[in-house]
């Protein structure tokens, strides 16, 4: 395939890695989607939503990363183990549950985004859009919950602004800390 590249579409060795790089993650990030959607396929729904939750708002604002595939597969599985069957239990009144999502929109937009070791940092032009999306995502989602009556798959939605919030706060600790976190090791 490399020589195929370099030949036909005359790519720099650079351009192919960059190719390369990008296969390998969206693969890996699928396959660990797909796994899980397995996994949850009793509640696939609500999965489905809370992973779309989940990915507009990480897509905008980064967070924790970790080395290795398995460590991410098993860390992602428990955001998702807790979003869907474990703090769902947890009974939380509306309107404390839109403070809540008030403080996340307000800490996402102030603390993220936050990139992973290997992420070239971002313009400020950047910066600014992806806060900005973040903090439209959860103005939307509020207005949502406040408008449409409490179901399982809100409940769920509302677990995945939380933890990703927490896992926001955790990352940029991390980051202004000086530890070491990287992009999965393939």
């Amino acid at each position: 395939m490399h020589k195929f590249l370099k030949e036909q579409y005359q790519f720099s060795d650079f351009q192919i890695a960059q190719l390369q790089y990008t296969w390998k993650t969206f693969a890996s990030e699928f396959s660990k989607l797909l796994i899980m959607g397995l996994l949850f396929r009793h509640d696939l729904g609500k999965y489905i939503f809370s992973v779309t939750i989940m990915l507009l708002l990480r897509t905008a604002t980064g967070g924790l990363h970790c080395k290795r595939y398995i460590t991410c597969f098993l860390v992602s599985f428990t955001y998702m183990f807790l979003s869907l069957l474990v703090l769902p239990t947890i009974a939380i009144n509306k309107v404390f549950q839109l403070i809540l999502l008030l403080i996340c929109m307000i800490c996402n937009y102030y603390v993220g985004p936050v990139t992973s070791a290997v992420h070239r940092e971002l313009s400020v032009g950047c910066r600014k859009r992806v806060k900005v999306q973040a903090f439209l995502i959860i103005f939307i989602y509020l207005t949502l919950m406040y408008i449409v009556p409490e179901n399982p798959y809100f409940t769920c939605g509302f677990w995945v602004i939380i933890l990703n919030t927490l896992q926001l706060l955790a990352a940029k600790i991390q980051k202004k800390e000086g530890l070491v976190y990287e992009r999965e090791a393939y």
